[in-house]
């Protein structure tokens, strides 16, 4: 009813003139005149029309006072008692963008604030106006969440469904409460379910507000948008777009950090590269980063939810970004060193600025043991798998992590998927044949996540391979082989042997020397793959083959391709020094180091998830019990544990193999109405507390991350979006402009009435005030008296002398 509540107090004003009307009859004194008499006599004839007199102009001061002070307090009428009474309905959907952009506080203030600020005065302005007002409210992130667990209901997107509003103003105080979400995300399936709304609610007019930052990575191209409001547009529904940001001023933005793929094992360094980008529209320079290491040890039995963090903090030395320009990236690189076994955490963190839900990440890394792998060599002299193992196992003080298992051919043939799941990579080397047995036990191992490398000299059987291996969905070949074929000689365009493929991780140290890192690699032979013609159906399930090293020709020589969890590493040349002396290359070394640390990639778990993503974790039934905690990260303790059940994946065959499944989805909590969503979707260091099955704790970090994008703030021209969503009509308003207006628009017409009804009441207590008063007349004595007697009713006399 008013704008400003605090200066109702001010209404105490009207009973000032009533008090003062009573201090002026207490003055009066009475005194015995005989005059008096006459007067008094007269004074009782007209003293209801005295009376009637005052009491009008007592009214008409307190009525000025009244109305002055509705003025003051901004009244704002009765509009909702009218509308109940008769008036029309009208639906007003507001789309508040969440998405964390939302966050930038460029100007002191974030734009999600400026956007609840927006619905604030707009349900302030709706709670005054005639007609009955029906409100929607509906997050970007909320409705992207419900639409992708499955759920096309806007009602259940929504904070509030077509809630009438009146002059409570507790209507929206949950929404009021809400902060921006971590979560990545467009406005289309926020309008999508507010189209819906919007066309199954009856109400006389729709009006449709959509606030938010307009971001160039939404809206330079918003033909999705565009399809989206196209669909909501009619003659009955208007379109108002509030802009809460204002031209940003910087970010730089943590956008990723992971270990470099090797071979995590406790006690050996591992590197760790973090890549920042300049969002804002400046360079910068001097920036300092901060790193820090949690360490969880195998005594951490339970989590600390007084704490961030549980693990053990280690503050690594700061790096400085000495220079990086706008819109560029730079990646810096740091080692890590852990002595203990188990799965650790690191964060990486830059200062405060515009937008802070970015200036920080984290990635964990899990570290194991040394761990054995299979080497089988099918030669006679077992020289291919010397060079494997002195390689991974050089000896002294050199620790690579891997522990060589040299076998022969026999171990081979009688292996089974339990005997190889304990190694963790294989090396096959001049294998002469593959039996059905071997082949599905190593198809297993690989899906599973082990790594395999083979090295295919002159003696392997080309038949028995591509049968074997090939067969049915089993892609332990990248292609089936071909032939045997000798290196063309060297021509004018190059003279070595091999060059460089497309797969540069694999390689990555000797990548920037160039083909001439290679030159000194002499290959006369080697295996070429089948290339499937165009007459063949494309077998959408062939993996994607990526080539490390080629032959001068540009035939394949050594080849990468990923199965399920599993990677495997082919090598169409032996090691037995007929076709290459490549083993006797110092590239050989860089190179098995490089293929072993991408082998034990596969099986390790992955290093970080996105905070949308499910939570998930499988843990063997027969070391842990079917009941976990999820304690998800939080900006500040204490944190909030989430308790979580099993579920049970049953082996008949193998009960020890029998698996524990812990999981839970986001999305489902959004559909069954979590309010408070955001809080679990924080980014950081999350923990699971798993009970072992001698009954001891362990807890173990999760690494959730943002997804990148969201820290660009560069900003979209409001007049090339109104260009783009034609022929929809629409209006922008700045969330200033929006707040000014509504301040004034809501008691503008009534203060106009209530100025025209104050001058009404200040010309009639004048008038009033002149009536009820003495006047003396201009000249004359009779005149004089006959005003006396007729303007001075307590005092006329009539007759006397």
């Amino acid at each position: 009813m008013f704008l400003y509540p605090a200066l109702t107090i001010g209404f105490l004003f009207v009973a000032v003139p009533l008090l003062v009307h009573l201090i002026n009859m207490l003055r009066h004194r009475r005194q015995k005149w005989a005059a008096m008499d006459f007067l008094l006599a007269s004074y009782r004839k007209q003293k209801k029309w005295i009376r009637l007199r005052q009491i009008l102009l007592l009214l008409s001061r307190l009525a000025v006072a009244a109305v002055l002070i509705a003025m003051l307090c901004g009244w704002t009428g009765g509009g909702p008692i009218l509308g109940v009474l008769g008036g029309s309905t009208t639906h007003h959907v507001v789309v508040l963008d969440d998405s964390y952009s939302m966050g930038d506080s460029s100007g002191g203030v974030s734009a999600y604030v400026r956007s609840l600020q927006t619905l604030q005065d707009l349900t302030r302005r709706l709670a005054s106006d005639d007609g009955i007002h029906e409100l929607t409210v509906m997050r970007s992130s909320r409705a992207a969440m419900t639409v992708r667990g499955g759920s096309d209901s806007g009602d259940s997107a929504a904070d509030l469904s077509a809630q009438t509003i009146t002059s409570d103003a507790r209507l929206i105080n949950r929404v009021m409460s809400t902060e921006v979400s971590p979560i990545q995300t467009d406005l289309v399936a926020a309008l999508d379910l507010a189209g819906e709304l919007i066309r199954t609610a009856p109400a006389d007019q729709k009006v449709l507000y959509i606030a938010s930052d307009f971001r160039q990575r939404d809206w330079a191209s918003p033909q999705r948008i565009a399809e989206s409001m196209r669909a909501i547009s009619s003659d009955d529904v208007s379109i108002r777009m509030i802009d809460c940001a204002i031209q940003p001023v910087s970010n730089l933005a943590v956008t990723d950090i992971a270990p470099v793929r090797d071979v995590w094992v406790a006690g050996v360094p591992v590197v760790v590269n973090a890549t920042l980008r300049n969002y804002g529209p400046n360079n910068v320079s001097n920036v300092p980063l901060e790193v820090k290491v949690y360490h969880y040890s195998a005594e951490l039995g339970q989590p600390d939810p007084t704490l961030a963090v549980s693990g053990r903090v280690e503050s690594l030395p700061a790096l400085v970004i000495e220079s990086l320009e706008a819109g560029a990236e730079i990646t810096k690189t740091f080692q890590v060193f852990i002595a203990e076994q188990g799965t650790h955490a690191i964060e990486v963190s830059l200062p405060e600025d515009s937008l802070a839900i970015d200036n920080s990440r984290t990635c964990t890394l899990p570290l194991s043991d040394a761990e054995k792998v299979l080497i089988v060599d099918g030669s006679t002299d077992g020289r291919g798998a010397y060079h494997v193992a002195s390689v991974l196992d050089p000896g002294s003080q050199v620790r690579i992590g891997a522990i060589p298992d040299i076998q022969p051919l026999s171990f081979l043939r009688s292996a089974t998927a339990e005997t190889l799941a304990t190694y963790r990579a294989i090396y096959l080397i001049d294998v002469p044949e593959i039996s059905e047995n071997v082949a599905d036990a190593l198809d297993r191992y690989v899906r599973l996540g082990g790594g395999l490398a083979w090295f295919l000299g002159n003696e392997i059987n080309k038949d028995s391979y591509n049968e074997q291996l090939l067969a049915g969905d089993r892609r332990l070949l990248p292609l089936p082989l071909e032939t045997q074929t000798d290196v063309p000689p060297p021509s004018e365009a190059s003279s070595a042997d091999v060059i460089f493929g497309d797969a540069p991780e694999l390689l990555a140290p000797l990548r920037a020397g160039g083909d001439a890192a290679l030159s000194l690699i002499g290959l006369s032979r080697s295996w070429t793959l089948e290339t499937p013609s165009l007459e063949q159906p494309d077998d959408t399930d062939r993996p994607r083959v990526r080539v490390a090293i080629q032959r001068r020709d540009g035939a394949p020589l050594v080849t990468q391709h990923d199965v399920d969890r599993g990677r495997i590493i082919t090598v169409l040349t032996g090691l037995d020094g007929s076709w290459t002396n490549w083993p006797g290359d110092p590239t050989f070394v860089v190179f098995l180091l490089q293929a072993n640390a991408d082998l034990w990639s596969g099986a390790a778990p992955p290093t970080q998830r996105f905070i949308d993503e499910a939570v998930n974790r499988q843990v063997a039934l027969s070391a842990y019990a079917p009941e976990a905690t999820y304690v998800p990260a939080a900006m500040e303790p204490p944190r909030v544990p989430i308790e979580v059940a099993a579920n049970v994946i049953e082996d008949a065959a193998e009960p020890f193999a029998s698996i524990a499944q812990f999981a839970w989805d986001p999305t489902e909590l959004v559909i069954d109405g979590e309010a408070n969503l955001n809080d679990l979707l924080r980014p950081g260091i999350a923990e699971w507390v798993l009970t072992r099955s001698d009954g001891r704790g362990q807890v173990i970090p999760v690494a959730s991350v943002l997804r990148t994008g969201e820290g660009d703030l560069r900003r979209a021209d409001s007049a090339a979006i109104q260009q783009d969503l034609l022929p929809i009509e629409v209006k922008f308003l700045s969330s200033d402009d929006w707040t000014a207006q509504y301040q004034t628009a809501g008691s503008s017409t009534l203060a106009l009435l209530l100025l025209g009804l104050l001058g009404t009441l200040l010309a009639a207590e004048q008038t009033l005030a002149y009536w009820a008063s003495y006047h003396a007349p201009a000249s004359g004595t009779q005149k004089s008296k006959r005003s006396f007697l007729n303007h001075q009713g307590p005092f006329s006399v009539r007759g006397g002398r």
